[in-house]
This record gives C-alpha cells, sequence and structure tokens, in this order.
C-alpha cells in the first residue's frame, strides 16, 4: 500500500497549479525531510556482480542513500555489499552487511544475506519489494529520456488525434529469441496489421535500434502502441519494459505478471491474458486502433496513480537499508 506520507504529498503535489516536478523529484527520493539533518554517518558501499553497463558510482542506490549517508563506493572491504546474479564475484566479498538485489527472474537467497531487494512479492522482514521498472525510472532520467525521476508519475498529456494519426501502429524491439508466447503474438498482430519490429530480433525494418534507454523511447515515441511482453510470465515479475511503453506517449500490449493491476492502473495498458484468446485480444487492440475516443482514454490515464502498490517513493527504501545497517 501507498505510504501515507507519500499519498498525502502527493494529493497536495497534484491539486497544486503550476507544480514543479523538481519539488516531487526530491520528495520521492530524498524523503518528507529532505534526507538527513546535520552531519551525515560515513557508510562505504561496494557493488558486485552486476550487468556489465551498470556505473558503481552514480546508481540509483548511491542516489538514494546520499539522502542518508556520506557515501563512499569501494570495490571491496565495505560496511554494505549490494550484490546481483551476473557473476560469482560476490563470494570475495568482505563487508558488515549483504543486500541481495535482482530485477531477473530469480528468487532472493533469503538465509544466505543480510536483506534481499527483488520484484517477489514476499512476507518477511528481510525482503524490500522494488519492481525493476522504479530503478529504470531513473535511469531514464539519467539518461535523458524523461525529464524527472516523477515522469511517470504525473498525469500523462494524450495525444491530438492529428498527432495519433501521424504515429504508426505498433512497435516491437526485443534482442532475447526465447520467449515464444511473445514471438507467436508478434506474428499473429502482424497478420492483421503491421508490426515494426525495430530490434534484432524478426526485423523487418531494415535497420536496429542502438542500445540505450533514450533511443528506444525516441524510436517508441513514433507507434501508438508498443510491445511490453516480459521474457518470463511470475506473479510480481514487472521489468522496465512497461514502463519504456509509458514513457514514450505509446500504449502498452502487457504479457507477464499475472498481478500486473496490483502495479499498473486498469485502462493505461492492454493486458493480453485478461482476454479468453489472442484472436479476442486482437481484436480489442485493433478496435482501440480504430477509435480515437478510446485510444485518448488509455492515454489519458495515470499509470502509477490509484493502484493498490506504490513504489516510485524511493526514500522508502533508503530508510529501510539504513534500519538494517
Amino acid at each position: 500500500m501507498i505510504d501515507q506520507r507519500t499519498s498525502g504529498f502527493l494529493s497536495e503535489f497534484l491539486d497544486t497549479p503550476n507544480r514543479d516536478p523538481a519539488v516531487l523529484d526530491r520528495f520521492l527520493l530524498q524523503g518528507p525531510d529532505g534526507g538527513r539533518r546535520g552531519a551525515k554517518p560515513h557508510v562505504k558501499v561496494a557493488f558486485f556482480d552486476f550487468w556489465p553497463e551498470f556505473d558503481p558510482s552514480a546508481n540509483f542506490f548511491v542516489e538514494i542513500l546520499s539522502a542518508r549517508f556520506e557515501v563512499s563506493v569501494v570495490e571491496n572491504d565495505s560496511d554494505l555489499a549490494i550484490v546481483s546474479v551476473f557473476g560469482t564475484r560476490h563470494r570475495e566479498a568482505r563487508t558488515a552487511r549483504s543486500m541481495f538485489f535482482t530485477g531477473e527472474n530469480v528468487r532472493p537467497p533469503l538465509d544466505s544475506v543480510d536483506m534481499s531487494v527483488s520484484f517477489d512479492r514476499i512476507d518477511d522482514p528481510r525482503h524490500f519489494r522494488l519492481p525493476l521498472y522504479v530503478m529504470h525510472a531513473y535511469d531514464h532520467l539519467r539518461e535523458g529520456a524523461a525529464p524527472y525521476f516523477c515522469h511517470s508519475v504525473l498525469p500523462p498529456v494524450p495525444p491530438t488525434r492529428e498527432e495519433a494519426a501521424e504515429r504508426k501502429f505498433c512497435a516491437f524491439l526485443y534482442k532475447n529469441p526465447n520467449c515464444a508466447r511473445r514471438n507467436d503474438f508478434f506474428h499473429m498482430l502482424s497478420t492483421r496489421r503491421h508490426v515494426e519490429s525495430v530490434g534484432w530480433l524478426l526485423n523487418n525494418t531494415g535497420s536496429v535500434v542502438k542500445m540505450g534507454w533514450l533511443p528506444k523511447i525516441r524510436v517508441f515515441s513514433r507507434y501508438r502502441f508498443a510491445f511490453a511482453f516480459e521474457n518470463a510470465s511470475h506473479p510480481g515479475y514487472l521489468t522496465e519494459k512497461i514502463l519504456d511503453a509509458f514513457q514514450a506517449g505509446a500504449v502498452p500490449l502487457y504479457w507477464g505478471d499475472p498481478g500486473v493491476l496490483r502495479d499498473v492502473a486498469a485502462g493505461s495498458f492492454i493486458d493480453v491474458s485478461r482476454y479468453s484468446s489472442d484472436e479476442e485480444a486482437i481484436d480489442a487492440i485493433l478496435a482501440v486502433d480504430d477509435d480515437y475516443g478510446a485510444y485518448r482514454r488509455y492515454r489519458s490515464t495515470p499509470p502509477f496513480l490509484g493502484t493498490e502498490d506504490f513504489h516510485f517513493d524511493a526514500y522508502r527504501l533508503a530508510e529501510w537499508i539504513e534500519s538494517r545497517l
């Protein structure tokens, strides 16, 4: 459930004319008091086994912890080691406390770390649920793909009828071939209306979008719909894919987390698994595409407001980590 501090601040902020998103960003990343007042305790943080593009010195964890600590990023001998799943170097970690993190479909090893952060819905004081899309909202900000961390929380601005007509139908952007569910739906939808595959997988455009969130979101912004199928279906497994489509102003076509409506508002996206068949789902997609009023309703619905779960108040994670150090 949404933290009462966040709920109160959001309500007041959204009712304020000429609101400044930077104010909401500070609240969501630093907390109601703007972080710790006065001298901050020093904490040494080390990162192990993250993905190759991960920057240990500038990332989501360093950002939120810096509101409460003087953070030094070290290679080892740390106060807190944050470990992930892309390797085994974490076995060499010398640290006072360890925290597991993953956005992959991997269960957290609760009994071998002091705390864990993942998308899993686990009722355990050692675990904090953080869907991957929250971290990627921060990455979108850092890369310039969105102007604010809170960008996806703000009420969306729907396109005019003319703007919607100028966009192409639907984009498909993947490199991983190992999801038959996703590939099959692409082929089925493509037989009814042309879908452009702009990535390495099933490419039909003759060019491939560069790696990175900014190129991806820029390309998605040319389409009315975008595929946001996960690599697998698992309760709570909700990655950046749906966020990327929202940030680009496209309606996501989603498949994955069976409980996605706990995180993402109904009416802001099309969940193909809610239909009795893929044919019925495709009929529904095309009906929305042919009806500007229906499309506008999807594009007017704030995806992350009014839901059962809200995770953009990153300061809560910082508070939780601090309480366990």
